[in-house]
C-alpha cells in the first residue's frame, strides 16, 4: 500500500472457490449491497463448474443465505452476468451480456421480468457491462460493445443515451463500470482508454482522469468503481490488480494491493481436511517473486487483489472489492 494522508484499514474478507456448489463464489464478476446489509455476489463460474452460475447471497459477517438463479436462458436464468443493482425498493437487477438482457428479482430473490433486445439502435444493447439506478431511481446500463450509456425506466424503457466510440472527451473505448456521487454526478470507467470520465446527471462531459500506465493516477483497464459520501473515486484497477483511490477532483490518493487473511469458511475448510490443514501449517507467504507481471504476482501472493473486477460501498463507506480469480471480496474502512 502506498502511505499517503490517506489510508484504508483492511477489515475481513468473505469468499472460497465454490467449485461444487454451496457456499462460496465461482469467478464472481459483480456485487450490490442492501441497506440492511445483505451482499449479493453474480458468480460467472467457469466450464467445470456450471452449478455455481447465479447469484449468491452472503453478509460480511460471513454467513451463507443461498443462490439465486442458476445457468440458462430461461427467466431467472443467466449466462454471463457481468452487473447488479438495486432499485429503490430493494428488487435487484442483473445484467448478463451474452443474453443481452436485464433480468429483475424481488427482494425476496423471485423473479420478476426480463427484458433487452440485441442490436446497436436506441435502447437495444450489446454486452451490457454495469449497471447504475440515478437519483431519480432509473437505471443506467453501461452498453459496453456500443460505447455508450443508455437510461432505462425500470421496465426497459428507453429514455436517454450518451457517449460513442473514440477517445475524446465524452468517448469510449469498451467502457465498463459506473457510479454516482452524492451531486448525482456520474463516473464512468473507460476501460479501454484507460481512463474515468465524469458526467453530469444528464450525461454532459465533467471531466477525466487517468491515462495508460502503472503509475499513481494510471490505469490499466479500470473495470468496476465506486464513490464514496466524500467524494472519494474508488477504482478497481483490473490491469494493475490493484485498488486506487482518487479524490473528488481526480488528484491521486493511495493504492491498496490486497491485504486478506484466512476467513471463516477457509479456516472450517482447512479443519475438515487434516492433510491439507498439516500442509497449510508449514505455509509460508512469499513476496518477493521472480516477475513484474502484476497478474502473475498475485497468482503467487495470496493476500493480493487477482482481477479486481468489481468496487462497492456500504452506508458506512466501508470499501468491498471483488476479486474474480480468488473467488473473494475484501473489506476495508478509512483509517
Amino acid at each position: 500500500m502506498t502511505t499517503t494522508a490517506f489510508k484504508l484499514n483492511y477489515l475481513t474478507n468473505v469468499g472460497f472457490c465454490a467449485d461444487f456448489g454451496g457456499r462460496g463464489f465461482m469467478m464472481p464478476t459483480a456485487m450490490a449491497i442492501r441497506s440492511d446489509g445483505r451482499i449479493f455476489v453474480a458468480s460467472r463460474s467457469n466450464t467445470t463448474a456450471l452449478r455455481v452460475v447465479g447469484i449468491q447471497m452472503v453478509s460480511r459477517d460471513h454467513d451463507y443465505y443461498g443462490q439465486i438463479g442458476e445457468r440458462g436462458t430461461g427467466d431467472g436464468q443467466m449466462i454471463w452476468p457481468t452487473a447488479l443493482a438495486l432499485d429503490g425498493d430493494d428488487n435487484l437487477y442483473l445484467a448478463d451480456e451474452s443474453l443481452n438482457r436485464i433480468s429483475r428479482f424481488d427482494p425476496d430473490g423471485n423473479f420478476v421480468a426480463s427484458w433487452g433486445t440485441t442490436g446497436r439502435g436506441p435502447g437495444e444493447i450489446d454486452g451490457p457491462s454495469g449497471l447504475l439506478f440515478d437519483q431519480d431511481d432509473n437505471l443506467l446500463v453501461v452498453d459496453h460493445k456500443n460505447n455508450r450509456v443508455q437510461r432505462f425506466t425500470k421496465d426497459g424503457a428507453s429514455l436517454s443515451t450518451f457517449g460513442s466510440q473514440g477517445d475524446g472527451d465524452g468517448e469510449f473505448n469498451l467502457p465498463w463500470g459506473v457510479a454516482q456521487d452524492g451531486d448525482g454526478n456520474l463516473y464512468v470507467a473507460d476501460w479501454r482508454n484507460d481512463r474515468i470520465q465524469k458526467f453530469t446527471s444528464d450525461g454532459r462531459f465533467l471531466a477525466k482522469y487517468g491515462e495508460s500506465g502503472d503509475g499513481e493516477g494510471q490505469f490499466n483497464r479500470p473495470a468496476g468503481l465506486a464513490v464514496g459520501s466524500d467524494g472519494n473515486i474508488y477504482v478497481a484497477d483490473w490491469g494493475n490488480q490493484r485498488l486506487q483511490v482518487l479524490d473528488p477532483d481526480g488528484r491521486f490518493l493511495t493504492t491498496v494491493r490486497g491485504d486478506a487473511d484466512l476467513n471463516p469458511w477457509a479456516l472450517e475448510y482447512l479443519h475438515a481436511q487434516a492433510d491439507e490443514e498439516r500442509a497449510r501449517s508449514s505455509y509460508v507467504p512469499v513476496f518477493d517473486v521472480d516477475t513484474d507481471d502484476p497478474s502473475e504476482v498475485s497468482a503467487r501472493i495470496e493476500p493480493f487483489f487477482w482481477d479486481p473486477v468489481a468496487v462497492a460501498m456500504d452506508g458506512s463507506d466501508r470499501v468491498y472489492v471483488l476479486e474474480t480469480c480468488r473467488h473473494r471480496f475484501q473489506v476495508y474502512e478509512q483509517a
